[in-house]
Parts: C-alpha cells; structure tokens; sequence
C-alpha cells in the first residue's frame, strides 16, 4: 500500500501550494457543512435529510468535476479534495447510523445507509454522464466549453 505520492507523481508540482489549495478547499467546505448543519438542526434518531442533501449534491458536483477538472491538477485538488471533500461527510454519516443502532432502530440505519449509497452513486453517475453529454454536444456545436 502506498501512503505517500511517489516522485513521478509529485514531480513537477508545487507542494506547498497543492497543500494550500487542499486546505482552503477542505476549510470552505466544512465550513459550508458545518453552516448547513447547525442552519437546519437534525434531532437524533431522526432521518438526517440534510446529510443525505449535502452528500448528493457533493457527489453532483464530484460527477461534473470528473469531466470539466484534470485529476491531480490544482483545481482538482482544491475543489474535489478539498472544498467537496470537506462538504461531503463520512463522518457524519457514520455517527448517524450508529445513533440509529444505538437507538434500537437497526432498521431505519440499514434503510438509510442504502438510500445514501446508492443516492450518492447515482448522482455521482448522473451528473457524470449528463457533464460528459453535454461536452459532446458543445464540441459538435464547435463550443469549447
């Protein structure tokens, strides 16, 4: 298992500011995840609507980014890593199926845990093939968008 890029990966980058943009990126959207999140308070043990937003529409923009971004280059690495990364969360999700099972609710957590995936996948999936869709329309059109 490699935990550390390799040097054909790294060579030619700007460490210090790929951190920079990681970390702005992460910043701004845990912020924005965070503002989310305290704007529209999920009691515990009740269905966490707002994850569920937040994660698809991260996997939406994740989707777009997959055709519009270079992987590796600077923008990815602020926008996907960083800003959706850091808007997205894991951990939430996670704390929340645990208060389910915690709360004797195995079935809502096991319910919830596969509309989560498979909504996150879908959107990653959809908005995939929409933005690569519409690429190939813009550049039939002669568009270079």
């Amino acid at each position: 298992m490699q935990l550390f890029p390799s040097s054909a990966q790294i060579e030619g980058r700007n460490l210090p500011l790929t951190i920079a943009a990681v970390a702005a990126g992460g910043a701004t959207g845990a912020t924005l995840r965070w503002a989310v999140r305290t704007l529209f308070d999920v009691e515990t043990g009740s269905w966490p609507w707002w994850t569920l937003i937040v994660n698809v529409l991260g996997c939406l923009a994740i989707g777009v980014a997959v055709h519009r971004l270079e992987r590796g280059s600077l923008r990815w690495d602020a926008i996907v890593t960083g800003l959706l990364g850091g808007f997205t969360t894991m951990s939430s999700f996670a704390v929340e199926l645990n208060d389910f099972v915690d709360r004797d609710m195995t079935g809502t957590a096991v319910a919830y845990g596969g509309v989560t995936v498979a909504s996150c996948a879908a959107a990653v999936g959809l908005a995939s093939a929409l933005s690569q869709q519409l690429a190939r329309t813009n550049l039939c059109r002669g568009d270079d968008t």
